[in-house]
């Protein structure tokens, strides 16, 4: 017999059923949607699309409060000055004591970028200029646009390119009459090492580099170059925190900072020295995988284990 509760339950079930294809079909639309402007309209309503889409979370990011919570109990006296606002993590509290210490002109280059969540967004809102690459096209439209909107006087200068040995010294040219860089951001999730090494620094005052705590801190590890690299999420990418110091203090830079989730680490030109603690990377190595569970660290651990011959010793 069908009873009311029957009935109930059943509609229910229907209901839900109805709104995940309502979803997918939403999403269908939207994919299509874009797909069609990007191909008739690439110059025009594509980029009102982007910004629409993105302008939300963008605004939400650029308002949100500050975060003071560190991820590590390895903490140097520099981490009690991390604090989180447009950064990925706590770069937004390091970067703010550096240039506290460090002469400047505010200028930036950050190569290696999300449009709402980047290491120099927060100089953006402090009236930095400065200029920021990425691969990804979307993403370099999302942020011109949002900058655009937020942002009307903003003197920077963003490019979609993929970045290699060729060209990354002629990025790094600069407009500014000194030519000298304040502020260095690298985070490509794979030829890091390569692109420093390739370098000359002499003209750059502070370098953020994200390092790959996967590769422990008892090697100078990287992954072999290769320009047609595709990160995945699987340990083998970018470099260790050893060789990024090692190759950075031979071109003149000391490691001041690693930022308290295990992601990225700073260094000084060694005209700054007297300004900060110098840290060993072996004694301040961090390694958190904060967005992971002990199944998964456990997994991307052994798989470095196993893939050994896809890094070199540097």
């Amino acid at each position: 017999m069908i009873t009311k509760k029957t009935i109930f339950l059943y509609s229910n079930i229907l209901l839900a059923d109805n709104q995940s294809d309502m979803k997918k079909s939403k999403k269908l639309i939207t994919r299509c949607l874009q797909t069609f402007l990007k191909k008739f309209f690439k110059n025009t309503l594509y980029q009102k699309y982007v910004f629409l889409k993105t302008k939300r979370k963008f605004k939400k990011k650029i308002n949100e409060q500050t975060s003071y919570e560190k991820f590590s109990s390895n903490l140097d006296k520099i981490n009690l000055h991390e604090y989180k606002k447009t950064s990925q993590n706590n770069e937004d509290g390091i970067i703010e004591y550096i240039f506290k210490k460090v002469p400047n002109n505010k200028y930036f280059i950050e190569i290696g970028f999300g449009y709402y969540e980047f290491n120099s967004l927060n100089l953006i809102k402090q009236n930095w200029s400065g200029k920021l690459v990425d691969i990804n096209e979307e993403e370099v439209i999302a942020l011109k646009q949002n900058l655009d909107y937020f942002f009307p006087k903003h003197s920077i200068k963003i490019l979609n390119k993929k970045v290699s040995k060729n060209n990354i010294k002629e990025i790094l040219k600069t407009n500014n009459p000194k030519q000298e860089i304040d502020f260095f951001s690298l985070d490509v999730d794979s030829n890091d090492y390569w692109l420093l090494k390739e370098l000359n620094l002499e003209n750059v005052k502070v370098i953020c580099c994200e390092y790959n705590h996967w590769l422990g801190n008892k090697e100078k590890l990287t992954i072999k170059y290769d320009e047609n690299f595709k990160f995945q999420d699987n340990g083998i990418w970018g470099a260790s925190l050893l060789s990024i110091s090692e190759l950075l203090n031979k071109k003149g830079f000391s490691l001041i900072a690693v930022e308290s989730s295990g992601t990225n680490s700073f260094f000084v030109n060694k005209k700054y020295n007297d300004l900060f603690e110098i840290l060993s990377p072996e004694k301040s190595y961090k390694s958190v995988g904060r967005f992971y569970n002990s199944i998964k660290k456990n997994e991307i651990f052994e798989n470095v284990r196993k893939n050994q011959d896809k890094l070199i010793k540097v």
